[in-house]
This record gives structure tokens, sequence and C-alpha cells, in this order.
């Protein structure tokens, strides 16, 4: 099979404490937002042990355009690049039509084939939703101003510096923390689900930023 066939070539021997890993397949992230999404990506990507980060690819789209944009623009990326194993689209709730957000989950499916997986990371309402859950599980509902407040706080307190959305060292400054971060988003969409929440527009507060993550854990130097 062809897809079986793309599967394999990415599986690049590496060298990890003595035993063989293999490369992480090719990634491609395009972010609605201009700073603290791209940072955060870059911030993990620079994460990398060396020889895998020329394998994570990371394309800025600009503010204020419709969600399913995104996925648009990350179809051309794909064939202008040659495209790419995983493809995660990362962007909030914040203003945009219920609709149009839960669209673009959808829109991923679809567009999934046996070469190219498609995923969408959202944040509900924003992404420092994801930032809050290093610190701490939370199921209240939260605007953006408020959760980015809630953020500074907690990074003044436990960190000893401010939250600022051009910080290119947020990814850093949380690293240690990703494991809690994962578990409490993972659990905060079981929560959602038993309330009976199965769109992501619904899910406020809520976060899969976790999944990719999850997906580069043993690449990443922590």
């Amino acid at each position: 099979m062809a897809g079986g066939r793309a599967k394999r070539e990415w599986r690049q021997p590496g060298r990890r404490q003595g035993y063989r890993v293999l490369a992480p397949e090719r990634h491609l992230i395009v972010c609605e937002g201009e700073k603290t999404e791209p940072l955060y990506f870059k911030g993990l990507r620079d994460a990398l042990k060396p020889e895998f980060r020329d394998r994570i690819h990371i394309v800025v789209k600009g503010t204020g355009l419709h969600t399913t944009d995104l996925l648009d623009y990350a179809l051309r990326e794909c064939g202008l690049s040659g495209g790419f194993d995983h493809v995660w689209l990362a962007y909030d709730r914040d203003d945009f039509d219920p609709q149009d957000f839960d669209s673009v989950a959808e829109a991923c499916k679809r567009y999934s084939d046996g070469t190219t997986t498609f995923h969408p990371l959202w944040s509900n309402p924003c992404v420092e939703v994801w930032m809050l859950l290093h610190f701490g599980y939370t199921t209240a509902e939260m605007a953006s101003p408020e959760a980015i407040a809630k953020v500074d706080a907690l990074f003044r307190r436990e960190l000893c510096r401010p939250y600022r959305k051009n910080d290119g060292e947020v990814f850093a400054c949380l690293s240690y923390r990703l494991e809690k971060a994962e578990q409490a988003a993972a659990r905060l969409l079981d929560w959602h689900s038993s309330q009976g929440a199965a769109r992501p527009s619904r899910m406020n507060p809520g976060t899969n930023l976790h999944e990719i993550t999850r997906s580069l854990r043993d690449y990443i130097e922590i």
C-alpha cells in the first residue's frame, strides 16, 4: 500500500539513552494567532532533540480570518512542500461563530487520508486555558480576558515573571509541568463529555493541545 510505504519512510533510527528510537513523522503546525501559539510551538520544536527538529515545521497564519481558512492554507502548504504525515491546525474560540469553530474539526476528518492526518488543535475560549492547566484543574467557564489574567497571576506567583503573549520562553517555563497539563486537559474533555457536550464550542474551558505534546513526548528534552 502507498500509505504503508509513506509511513515506513520516516522511520529513521536515532538513539536515546543507549537504545534505538524512531524519528518523528513530519509535522506541520499552522497557527491562527501571530504571537502566543507560534511562539509556544517554536519553543516545543526547540525542545526537541537536535536530530529531530527539522521534521517539525511551523507556519504562522495571520489573525482575524475565518477559522476554516487555516485548513485551506495548510492544504496549499502541503502541496508546496511535498506533504506531511501530520498537519495540526491551532486556533481559539474567541469571537468565532460556534458553527465555524466546530466545522474545522469536522473538515479535518474529511481531509485526512492514509498519507496525511489533519488534527484540530482548538482552545475554548483561548490558548491560555492550556497554560492554566499546567498549574491545576478547573471546569469554571471563563472569557478570554479572565483566562489571560489568571495565567498572568499564576506566572507571577509560581514563576516570578509576568505572562506576556509575545514571550518566546513560555514553553520552556512550563515544560516541567507538561505531564500535569496533559492529564488535566484529558480529564477536562472527559468531564465535558459526561456533561453532554459533544462539540468544542460547548467545552468552555477546554483544549486538546495535549494531543500534540503527547505525540512528540518521546522526542522532547525536558
